[in-house]
Order: C-alpha cells, then sequence, then structure tokens
C-alpha cells in the first residue's frame, strides 16, 4: 500500500466565526465546503474543519493541534501579528530544533507553525 495523503480535521463551534479567521487571519484559501465541513489549504497544506452541527462523528470543538512546517516562518509571524492573530506562544528557537510559535483560533486549537533550525 502506498499512502497518498492525509486530512488532518480540526473541529470548531461555528464555521461562519472560523471560516473568516483561517481565510483573513491565518491566510488559507476555500477549497471546499459540504455543508458544515469544509477545506481549507495554504499552500501545499490541507486542512478540513468540521462544525458542531455537523452530522457526521463529533469531536470537541477546541482540542485540535497542529504543527505546520513551512520556509519564512518569521515573516509569517510578523504578518499574523499585525492581522491581529491570537499567537499563544511566540516566535522562538527550540531545543528540539526548530524556530516557531503557536497560533490559536477561535475554539482555542492550537496551530504550530515552524521551520527547521540551520547551523
Amino acid at each position: 500500500m502506498k499512502t497518498l495523503g492525509i486530512a488532518t480535521v480540526i473541529h470548531v463551534k461555528d464555521l461562519n466565526r472560523s471560516i473568516p479567521y483561517y481565510v483573513d487571519i491565518l491566510g488559507f484559501s476555500l477549497d471546499f465546503q459540504y455543508g458544515e465541513y469544509v477545506g481549507i489549504k495554504h499552500g501545499d497544506v490541507f486542512l478540513h474543519l468540521s462544525s458542531s452541527l455537523n452530522p457526521g462523528r463529533k469531536k470537541a470543538p477546541g482540542s485540535g493541534h497542529v504543527c505546520i512546517e513551512c520556509d519564512e516562518v518569521n515573516t509569517y509571524y510578523e504578518d499574523l501579528i499585525k492581522r491581529g492573530a491570537t499567537i499563544s506562544v511566540p516566535l522562538d528557537q527550540r531545543p528540539y530544533g526548530m524556530s516557531d510559535f503557536a497560533v490559536d483560533d477561535p475554539d482555542g486549537n492550537t496551530l504550530v507553525f515552524g521551520k527547521a533550525i540551520t547551523y
């Protein structure tokens, strides 16, 4: 078997509140919407948002944690501050070899954006 992709699902309370945050603040774009379930993307990264009104399997909103590798982490961090993102962990160089930061969505789901430190 060859795996071909992954769909990370983040559970949110309200898509009408979450979609603008992911699009306008975090810079994702809408890929598809099927009722209370949407796909968003940022470059080659795809995420799915499932609202609490989605009749499928439900998880508690706000318990998601996703780590995303990116290239221009410093520039992206500064852009997110200007756009009013909820930064939960400031940008810093970590002992595990990453320069990263964490941002929370309106429900408390956490997205970590980082880049490997090269010496």
